[in-house]
């Protein structure tokens, strides 16, 4: 029996019917989940004066102001968007998320999400994948990368993952380039939480940290004869604004909570970087603070979140963490994000220390303390001027030329 929800509660659908119009065509039944179908909203329509939603997480109509019977609703759908990119065309679902809940094949999972999505960074319209995707391999360097989105310039932004290609969820050491901490010198001053940093400052970038420094060193031995692939403009962004932008933070052990903090326990990724000291460039560009000396660094909090890890880390008391154990993103292993949480003390524990957001072993989003030891997976943009070979799957990975 199809069911639909009435002002946000699920009921029988009684006396009210539906018309399925796929493609302008009328069907029995409505496409189904992950067909590449999104509802036509404008041409979509009820009797009764009654509206019509799609709830694409849960994959059903929701239907509101239903006061009368025998209401007929006529709902259009029609296939995602196509767009052009440096990968070729791709098809894009334009709806947003609902980054509360987890998004992967496995049962454990919230919602079954699979594809690519679209939103936007500072530079435009930018299309990233989320899910248990299998067609975000890339082939480069002689490694195995995965795709996290195309950025709003059109470069293409990806993750380390492996001297083999590995399926989604896969536990495996070669999916790291070993472990490092944050930052290994000490954890009692908010300025450990910066990928470069500075005493005293609250967006200094005169000392690399622990990450960066082994991040550089792969740069230097792995990819630097692969240089002219590597766009050099877009930026990373370590993001150190402050949770509703509170003053007299950011410095010594002063209780701070960073911007990314928020957003993850809100469930509300921003591919924006709040201050240009934080984002992270080379010297050639023509953005960000220019500190680099590398164009690598790390993927973010909210890169995390859209590509299909749940938010909300924290409940107050206890941690409530979503974990993705099919996404793939998830690698068996703790590793790094680019993205401060904060300086203070955390529940059940006593002592104040600097906190880097990572990514469970589970896929789930967490805290950590910046001394201790976790995975290092670099990113890098690929240039949108690149030739690129492949269909993108474990088999047939994009190659770049």
């Amino acid at each position: 029996m199809l069911y639909f929800k009435q002002n946000g509660e699920v009921e029988d659908l009684g006396d009210v019917y539906f018309a399925f119009y796929v493609d302008n065509e009328l069907v029995s039944e409505m496409p189904l989940q992950n067909s590449g179908y999104i509802l036509d909203e404008e041409s979509s329509s009820c009797t009764n004066n009654a509206t019509v939603t799609w709830n694409y997480t849960e994959w059903f109509p929701e239907v509101r102001n239903l006061t009368k019977t025998r209401t007929k609703c006529t709902l259009y759908f029609t296939k995602t968007k196509k767009v052009q990119t440096a990968l070729g065309e791709l098809e894009v679902y334009e709806y947003t998320p609902d980054f509360t809940k987890s998004a992967c094949d496995d049962e454990t999972c919230e919602s079954h999400e699979k594809g690519i999505f679209e939103t936007k960074d500072a530079d435009g319209p930018t299309y990233y994948y989320r899910g248990s995707v299998e067609n975000n391999y890339v082939l480069f360097a002689n490694r195995y990368w995965r795709i996290i989105r195309i950025n709003g310039d059109g470069t293409i932004r990806m993750i380390y993952d492996g001297t083999t290609a590995h399926d989604n969820g896969e536990s495996s050491t070669d999916r790291q380039i070993g472990t490092s901490p944050f930052n290994a010198t000490t954890y009692n001053d908010n300025m450990y939480v910066g990928y470069m940093y500075t005493s005293g400052e609250a967006h200094g970038t005169g000392t690399s940290s622990t990450i960066k420094t082994a991040n550089d060193n792969f740069y230097t031995s792995v990819l630097a004869s692969y240089s002219q692939y590597i766009d050099t403009n877009a930026g990373f962004c370590g993001d150190r604004s402050t949770l509703n932008n509170q003053s007299g933070v950011g410095t010594g052990t002063v209780t701070t909570y960073n911007g990314g903090y928020i957003r993850a326990v809100e469930s509300d990724p921003d591919l924006t970087c709040a201050n240009t000291s934080d984002l992270y460039t080379v010297s050639s560009s023509n953005q960000g603070n220019k500190a680099l000396t590398y164009p690598v660094g790390l993927i973010t909090v909210d890169e995390v979140l859209l590509s299909g890890t749940g938010g909300g880390v924290f409940d107050g008391s206890l941690n409530h963490q979503l974990i993705s154990p099919n996404s793939y993103l998830t690698t068996g292993n703790h590793f790094w994000t680019m993205t401060p949480a904060g300086g203070y003390n955390p529940f059940v524990l006593t002592q104040w220390s600097s906190h880097v957001f990572r990514v469970n072993a589970s896929g789930g989003i967490d805290d950590d303390g910046s001394t201790g030891a976790r995975s290092l997976r670099p990113v890098i943009n690929v240039r949108s001027d690149v030739t690129i070979n492949g269909s993108g799957t474990k088999e047939d990975p994009y190659t770049v030329s």
